[in-house]
């Protein structure tokens, strides 16, 4: 005799998010998802010059960037240890910070551009 279990919305839905949320646990750290992990991994102890682990330059990841978002500017572009993902982290003129990757040149994660961690104030237009 067999027994089927039947799970009701409610707990199936509740099942399908802890499974999403067991799969993505390691990319919310570093700002990645499961879909666009990052492809170059940091090694340790970090280098002092990351730019020859790149595959891509300071020029694409700034391209990539600006097709993410037509019409606005870079205001700078750094390549930068994203908690041991190699990423570029494009600031851009509407206020974006955008993280590329630093192999493929895929858009990974953007977010508001945080000014005070920074030091920095925004640039403003002339």
């Amino acid at each position: 005799m067999r027994r089927r279990i039947h799970f009701s919305g409610i707990g199936s839905l509740a099942l399908l998010t802890l499974f999403v949320m067991m799969l993505s646990g390691p990319y919310a750290t570093a700002g990645q998802s499961p879909n666009n992990p990052c492809s170059i991994k940091v090694p340790k102890p970090m280098p002092t010059n990351l730019s020859p682990l790149a595959k891509i330059t300071a020029d694409q990841a700034m391209a990539a960037a600006q097709a993410a978002y037509p019409g606005s500017r870079v205001q700078r572009v750094e390549l930068e240890n994203d908690n041991g993902c190699l990423v570029y982290s494009v600031s851009l003129s509407n206020g974006l910070e955008v993280k590329v990757d630093a192999d493929t040149g895929v858009v990974l994660h953007q977010e508001e551009e945080d000014f005070e961690d920074e030091g920095q104030e925004p640039l403003q237009a002339k």
